[in-house]
């Protein structure tokens, strides 16, 4: 059965230790990453003079609590909200503003944010952090011209379970719909990983933090989202979460990408995948 085949009827991401290392070390997976993060850089730089409206807006005081704003045309336009991945640990906003050109000419306007990171800052205090980017955005929409009652949330990675936690939590927004890119879901996977030695997550905080454990949120529209070469334990973090939250409504696999390629059919308003964020957003609005 390849990955991208993976069904299951668990309710909670089974990885035996040997393995959780293989599955969750993405750079050692796929370990063409500076390659793609510098086409990532590339592509951003490339729409940042006729896209980027602002940059580096505070949402909070600490130096990472900041968001870029690309604007759509128009009045009360549908927002979408990107949070990269990293595993909570890495990752810039600067690198993936490229995501935002689709949804701009669709209509939709774009916060792509950064956050606080590990080990400096506990998992715990990004949700806060995301939850405090919801509440300035409330407080400023008449200004950048968005429609409160039309914003989702997209993540890559850690990003997606960002998310996802966040959506399934009151916040200052109603969230309309969440796109999980490659997101996790289960995060006791990752306790027996070197990733863990910046999260310091043990079981106690893994299962309070993980979105599979969570009622799901009310209203809101759910959309996994893998590459194809994903590894097999992003494969069943996915189907999982389609065991947990009936909030799933689609699952798309991308073809021929992996972790980090995926981002590149996203950012591609031609994509069976872009298509998708684009009609759930706009369908939002006649719902």
């Amino acid at each position: 059965m390849l990955p991208h085949q993976v069904k299951t009827d668990a309710r909670r991401v089974l990885c035996p230790i040997a393995e959780c290392e293989a599955g969750y070390n993405l750079k050692a997976a796929f370990p063409d990453f500076p390659q793609v993060l510098q086409q990532w850089q590339q592509a951003t730089a490339a729409i940042a003079t006729t896209l980027l409206t602002e940059s580096d807006i505070a949402y909070g005081d600490a130096p990472l609590q900041r968001f870029d704003f690309y604007r759509a045309q128009g009045a009360q336009r549908p927002l979408l909200v990107f949070i990269h991945g990293g595993y909570w640990q890495g990752g810039d906003k600067r690198d993936i503003g490229f995501i935002a050109a689709p949804y701009v000419k669709a209509g939709i306007s774009v916060a792509v944010i950064n956050y606080s990171l590990a080990p400096q800052a506990r998992i715990e205090d990004m949700v806060a952090e995301v939850q405090a980017l919801l509440a300035t955005i409330a407080q400023q929409a008449d200004r950048l011209g968005i429609d409160v009652n039309r914003v989702s949330l997209m993540g890559h990675s850690a990003g997606g379970h960002l998310a996802a936690f966040v959506a399934a939590q009151a916040s200052a927004l109603p969230v309309q719909a969440v796109f999980a890119i490659s997101g996790v879901f289960d995060l006791v996977p990752l306790i027996p990983t070197s990733l863990n030695k910046a999260l310091t997550l043990d079981e106690q905080r893994a299962d309070a933090l993980s979105p599979v454990l969570q009622a799901g949120p009310t209203g809101t529209r759910m959309h996994t989202i893998i590459g194809e070469l994903e590894t097999a334990q992003f494969h069943l973090q996915a189907a999982v979460m389609a065991n947990c939250w009936p909030q799933v409504v689609a699952h798309h696999v991308v073809p021929q990408t992996h972790h980090y390629t995926v981002l590149f059919p996203l950012a591609d308003g031609d994509t069976p995948v872009c298509r998708a964020v684009i009609a759930e957003i706009g369908d939002a609005g006649r719902r």
